[in-house]
């Protein structure tokens, strides 16, 4: 496994969605994946972009807490946009930003 392959994972990307948001081919996606070779600049350009919306949606919808009156049970029902189209069509993103929303919403509670 590569690196590459850890931020897929982390982001929770397919190889079929990963070769359309990055404009890539599926064997590219699997090779990048399985080999030490490292994708092209604008690839990673591309998952810094997804890793930095997952971070800015996490961010926002934790701040958009009322901290005061948060309950356990609010957790359950966080929601959050993501601020780009790349990252807003794909459930991989989303499900992480909404992870890291919760475990900073939980701090709360520690």
């Amino acid at each position: 496994m590569s690196n590459f392959s850890d931020v897929m994972d982390y982001l929770g990307l397919s190889q079929d969605e990963a070769a359309r948001v990055l404009n890539s081919s599926a064997d590219e996606i699997v090779r990048w994946r399985n080999t030490n070779e490292a994708p092209p600049l604008h690839i990673w350009q591309s998952l810094v972009q997804m890793l930095d919306d997952v971070r800015r949606s996490a961010e926002e919808a934790a701040k958009s807490a009322d901290l005061d009156h948060l309950e356990a049970s609010d957790l359950n029902r966080v929601t959050l946009n993501m601020p780009s189209q790349m990252s807003s069509d794909l459930a991989g993103p989303k499900r992480a930003a909404t992870a890291l929303a919760v475990a900073t919403l939980a701090r709360v509670f520690v």
